[in-house]
């Protein structure tokens, strides 16, 4: 699967979690001790724009966490795309690999490899990724990113130019 369809689905999990920032920072007893906990916005672009049909499309997205507690960095972005797959306002895309860089706002980056899950519900598409850093700063340490994009307005979906972007919050989590 694309990387595009990666991105949808973790900014659909975010959704879902929305609520759930705080939870995401305490750590089970058992889990590994949160180091960092990163809050910003997701944004997913479609080229053409999705509609209710299924078509080719290319899709962009772009995180910007504007905000990073507990750790050496204030904040970070990543993007990841252009690519090419095939998509809709009613398709969800099944769970699969994911990777991505994230740069930091010191000039240091990560390079992330994970698996997303995308979550439907009430309309909106939660993505989730849980992995770990395979290099640059915090290399070893565990990773989750949770996306939460609206659901793309169906009567704008229903128009000949679709729907062109949707956004959320996204929480990305650094524990180790």
């Amino acid at each position: 699967m694309n990387r595009h369809l990666r991105a949808a689905a973790r900014t659909a999990a975010a959704l879902l979690l929305v609520g759930a920032p705080a939870a995401l920072a305490t750590p089970a007893a058992h889990a590994d001790p949160v180091l960092m906990v990163c809050a910003g916005t997701g944004v997913q672009t479609y080229q053409p724009g999705i509609t209710l049909t299924t078509r080719p499309t290319t899709v962009t997205n772009t995180s910007d966490l504007t905000t990073c507690a507990g750790g050496p960095v204030t904040s970070g972005h990543h993007r990841f795309g252009p690519f090419a797959t095939t998509a809709s306002c009613l398709y969800t895309p099944p769970t699969g690999p994911d990777a991505f860089d994230l740069t930091w706002n010191d000039g240091t980056t990560s390079h992330y490899e994970g698996t997303y899950a995308v979550l439907t519900t009430g309309g909106q598409l939660v993505v989730t990724s849980t992995g770990a850093v395979t290099s640059g700063r915090f290399a070893g340490k565990a990773l989750q990113e949770v996306v939460a994009y609206t659901a793309p307005d169906l009567l704008q979906c229903a128009t000949p130019q679709g729907v062109t972007s949707v956004s959320g919050p996204i929480t990305v989590t650094v524990a180790g």
